[in-house]
């Protein structure tokens, strides 16, 4: 896969994730952001919509909370994992997606700083597991 289509899923998955956080974050104010409710809350909010086609080769299976991490299933819609370097597409992403995910307001003051951990989980057009890219809080310096 060219880096410009690893470029093009990992920016769509982090605005896909960006817009829902955002448009869910202020529902529970006052609530631990990394408690596993209100995270669950988060990924039924999310599950509502899926599956979802982010671009034309991304989509969202579905979000799952648990204590601390928000987590992402994506599936690539037209890759099987024998078409890709795992290790070369995890590490092209990671750096591109922790970026994202500590520049935008609402990942970062909403998620990252009370200690959630950002997982996405990308599958093959088959559902094989491809790779899987946390952004910690300790990379945005949390």
């Amino acid at each position: 896969m060219s880096r410009t289509k690893t470029f093009t899923f990992v920016v769509a998955a982090l605005l896909f994730g960006a817009v829902i956080w955002w448009t869910v974050s202020k529902s529970s104010d006052g609530e631990n952001p990394s408690s596993v409710a209100s995270l669950n809350r988060l990924a039924a909010e999310i599950n509502r919509g899926v599956p979802l086609m982010i671009d034309k080769e991304t989509e969202l299976l579905g979000a799952a909370g648990t204590e601390g991490m928000l987590i992402y299933n994506y599936r690539l819609v037209s890759y099987s994992v024998a078409q890709l370097d795992a290790a070369r597409f995890a590490a092209g992403a990671k750096e591109r997606v922790s970026q994202g995910a500590c520049s935008r307001p609402e990942t970062r003051d909403d998620l990252l700083k009370p200690g959630v951990t950002l997982r996405y989980s990308y599958f093959d057009k088959d559902k094989q597991h491809i790779a899987t890219i946390d952004v910690l809080p300790a990379d945005c310096g949390y």
